[in-house]
């Protein structure tokens, strides 16, 4: 028998401990993102005014699955909604349940929602991987039980496919405009002085002289992460400080992991441009790129060149660029996935509605070819579209309602079964 229990306390996690590492070792394109450190340092750093609601699926008393999941206060034109959805808030690409057992998981999880009472307005599950690992399982989970499940896409990603490739022949696939762009930036860095750069190597931390190299962090964190207009740090509209509280938390458990990625360009052996990333086995999320005060912009530019070469000689799968800067992201792009978003509006709140129809409002419109089969909605399209859906706040509103103030549904919205947990 099936059956669910769920954590409410972070403190109760270390219970769990051996047995989430156990499952992550069996999940499909899993993540740092996706270990109980992760979401220890998350709810740390962010979790202020939201509710932590995880998820244990068990089978004859043994753990096959987790949802971690939260509810967040959102703020929106309509006013202050309660979101279910999961804790990552663009710090990772892709996410979803842990275990190798992802349809009984997502299923029951979401039973165990639908039968438990609702503290929330909304379910916007993001960052599902549908056209990979996930291959419409939350959607499929969500239907089951009588919800929406409706799916669209989320994100537009620019990525860095540095497999089956040389250096030569990924410049030469770049504009002509893109590659001179990359040669001057390349030459203004080297007026300064002689040019090298700095990989992080994967190391055993149990190896006589591991070294996570705290002595680059704290240079690290000194960096200007300005670049024109934007800044290059991914994890929302949080401050920058947070963020980089955040990244020097999760540095550490992160090398233990043997999943953080620093690289670091060096002009006369002083660094001038860093960057920081999550490694896993599809590639490199990068989140975070600066470079020193008083250097020029193109040290970033070289940097970044210099990793994209690193990557394609060490044969990493690919670079994620995307959760920086999508218009940053553009310019080294040479392959384009989506990550997809399922919800599902209750019909008993009328804010979930409205929030519906706006959202269906702005999908873009596919005009018919002559033949009659639908048009290819454009690539520009694709990202309007995306980047106008209304987003969760970064930071929770103050004004979230405490949880025993929160009304009970009426009965219509419980299924006629119920998950013991």
């Amino acid at each position: 028998m099936i059956t669910v229990a769920e954590i409410n306390d972070i403190e109760r996690l270390d219970h769990f401990r051996l047995a989430w590492r156990e499952l992550l070792g069996k999940t499909r394109g899993a993540t740092f993102a996706h270990s109980p450190e992760w979401l220890e340092h998350y709810w740390a750093h962010f979790g202020k005014g939201l509710k932590l609601r995880v998820l244990f699926v068990t089978l004859r008393n043994k753990i096959i699955g987790i949802v971690p999941l939260v509810v967040k206060p959102v703020a929106t034109p309509l006013g202050t909604v309660r979101v279910l959805t999961y804790p990552l808030d663009n710090w990772g690409t892709f996410y979803g349940q842990i275990g190798g057992n992802s349809a009984a998981t997502m299923v029951s999880a979401i039973r165990h929602i639908r039968s438990t009472r609702r503290d929330w307005d909304l379910i916007d599950l993001r960052y599902v991987d549908q056209d990979g690992h996930d291959h419409r399982r939350t959607a499929n989970a969500l239907k089951s039980v009588g919800y929406q499940g409706s799916s669209a896409p989320w994100r537009r990603l620019s990525l860095v496919d540095t497999s089956d490739t040389s250096w030569i022949e990924y410049l030469a696939s770049r504009s002509p405009e893109a590659r001179e762009h990359i040669k001057q930036s390349e030459e203004i860095t080297a007026r300064d002085g002689h040019v090298s750069f700095y990989r992080s190597r994967l190391e055993d931390p149990l190896a006589p002289g591991w070294n996570p190299r705290w002595d680059l962090w704290s240079q690290f964190e000194q960096m200007d992460f300005r670049h024109g207009n934007q800044t290059l740090i991914a994890g929302g509209a949080h401050t920058l400080k947070q963020k980089l509280d955040f990244l020097r938390d999760i540095h550490g458990p992160a090398s233990r992991s043997g999943m953080a990625r620093i690289d670091a360009l060096f002009v006369n052996h002083r660094v001038v441009a860093f960057a920081y990333g999550l490694q896993h086995p599809a590639g490199t999320d990068y989140l975070a790129i600066g470079r020193a005060p008083d250097t020029n912009p193109e040290t970033v530019t070289t940097l970044i060149s210099n990793m994209i070469q690193q990557s394609i000689l060490d044969g990493e799968p690919g670079v994620n660029l995307s959760l920086l800067s999508p218009s940053a992201a553009s310019l080294w792009q040479n392959s384009v996935r989506h990550s997809y978003r399922c919800s599902h509006y209750p019909l008993t709140v009328p804010r979930s509605q409205l929030l519906r129809l706006n959202r269906w409002m702005q999908q873009p419109v596919v005009s018919p070819k002559a033949n009659g089969s639908p048009a290819m909605v454009s690539n520009s399209q694709t990202s309007r579209e995306i980047e106008s859906s209304i987003e969760l706040a970064a930071i929770a509103p103050e004004d979230w309602p405490e949880e025993n103030n929160m009304q009970v549904e009426p009965d219509s919205e419980r299924p006629p079964f119920r998950i013991v947990g």
